[in-house]
């Protein structure tokens, strides 16, 4: 059993009617994984096989008592949350069975609405279980399982690389994620990383929400019936519904208006939305992903971004640092984008001298890694390698042969043997430790390294 498979309610109870009208009820809702069991034991195997964050335990069973199975279940289960349906109305009998772990304890006939909201409670107390163990599990082991949902996002930076690993941490969850950060940061590919660690079957569906009305928001993300306003001849699904079973994000949230702001919340709280002109909500199955230069929280002082909703949208929250204040990140990244700039340029292959690395590493960046970026395919288009030394002196007032110190070793000692080795012998020992340090993964050993992926590569093909 994996815990990456899609949830599933189990109802046990011996009666088929009861099966049925509470089997109904649920799917009404939205909740369409439904397992079923007139027998204790067939429960406990089905528990073993399937995802079941909540179960719906009548008390009397034909082969086993249901407080035995409670008791399995709570033992063996322990992320599982029990909710007793019963036709026993004792206090002291619902006590011994909240004693035993149950959560919550619903006396026959269970009125709909009590039994959702039950069932709901309990699906966030099984979530936040299973998010607290993940969490747990990340601190004590630091090793990323799928580095390679964050392969397409290059550091050499332990405050990015902690990063990764809340958000693989927090991937599974079903709650929103806000990521912060200036502009040029590389939210997006956090959003997308977000994504592919998640394992969600749907798509990543992106929307950028400044500028987006409230009409023009609702129809963009929840889609409209045929005839919900004059140009409507057809009906059509909105992002939300092309993102079922996968990951909405939601760009430039700070500048979303009030009046969608509203609707926002609603979606996050109820998972479930109304398509313009319609007269039946559906029920969404998104992840949000929300990411945003602004400062929410000011915001939110300043009475322009709505309180509940910053407190739904930063369930979870990374904060992306800008590039300035990660140094180690950017000869790695120059190196990347030359790389990439060189090929779609049809130039020469070419280098970065050490004095405009240095450069590059006093540049304060206000526009991040997307300037960065810029100043290299500017530069290479202008004059080559020459033309990014005269692009960086236009910025900074400061020609690359005035920076101080840019020819100097790094500030850490380095034990050669009695022997020394060749060029070429230190640089292939250099690579095999660095894959060896990161398990065989090359975007990490050349992020060791300093080098781009590409330049990684070559180097190997050399070899063989």
């Amino acid at each position: 059993m994996s815990y990456s498979q899609e949830p599933s309610i189990l109802i046990v109870d011996d009666e088929q009617h009861l099966l049925d009208s509470l089997s109904l009820t649920l799917r009404t809702r939205g909740h369409q994984n439904v397992l079923t069991s007139r027998k204790g034991s067939k429960a406990l195997s089905l528990i073993q096989k399937h995802f079941c964050p909540v179960v719906l335990l009548d008390l009397f069973m034909p082969d086993t008592p249901g407080e035995e199975i409670l008791a399995r279940i709570c033992a063996e289960h322990p992320h599982t949350a029990v909710i007793i349906i019963t036709g026993i109305n004792e206090v002291e009998t619902a006590v011994r069975c909240i004693r035993a772990g149950a959560l919550d304890y619903l006396v026959k006939p269970v009125e709909p609405d009590n039994l959702l909201a039950a069932v709901d409670r309990a699906l966030k107390h099984s979530a936040l279980l299973l998010e607290n163990r993940r969490l747990r599990h990340k601190l004590l082991h630091q090793e990323l399982q799928k580095p390679e949902a964050f392969e397409h996002i290059l550091t050499r930076s332990r405050e990015i690389q902690a990063v990764f690993n809340y958000m693989e941490a927090v991937a599974p969850a079903r709650d929103p994620l806000l990521i912060t950060g200036e502009t040029g940061t590389g939210k997006d590919l956090l959003a997308r990383s977000l994504h592919m660690a998640s394992e969600r079957k749907g798509e990543l569906v992106r929307v950028n929400t400044a500028g987006l009305d409230e009409h023009m928001f609702s129809d963009v993300l929840f889609g409209h019936v045929r005839g919900a306003f004059t140009d409507a001849r057809q009906a059509r699904a909105g992002l939300v519904e092309q993102a079922r079973g996968g990951t909405l994000f939601l760009d430039e949230i700070g500048d979303l208006p009030s009046a969608s702001q509203v609707k926002l919340l609603h979606l996050i709280q109820d998972r479930e939305y109304l398509p313009l002109g319609a007269d039946k909500p559906r029920r969404a199955d998104v992840r949000i992903v929300a990411a945003t230069n602004r400062d929410l929280q000011a915001r939110v002082l300043d009475g322009v971004f709505r309180q509940d909703l910053f407190y739904r949208l930063s369930t979870y929250h990374v904060h992306l640092p800008p590039l300035r204040q990660r140094p180690r990140d950017i000869p790695l990244l120059a190196a990347h984008f030359l790389d990439e700039a060189l090929q779609d340029l049809n130039q020469e292959q070419g280098e970065l001298t050490p004095r405009v690395i240095k450069l590059l590493q006093e540049y304060d960046f206000p526009g991040n890694i997307r300037e960065l970026r810029g100043i290299i395919y500017d530069g290479l288009a202008r004059g080559g390698v020459a033309g990014i030394e005269e692009k960086l002196a236009s910025l900074t007032g400061c020609s690359p042969d005035q920076v101080p110190g840019a020819d100097t070793l790094p500030d850490r000692e380095i034990i050669f043997p009695s022997l020394l080795p060749t060029l070429e012998e230190t640089v292939q020992a250099l690579i095999q430790e660095a894959l060896k340090r990161s398990g065989g993964n090359q975007a990490r050993a050349a992020g060791m390294l300093g080098i781009s992926k590409q330049a990684l590569n070559q180097r190997l093909k050399k070899t063989k």
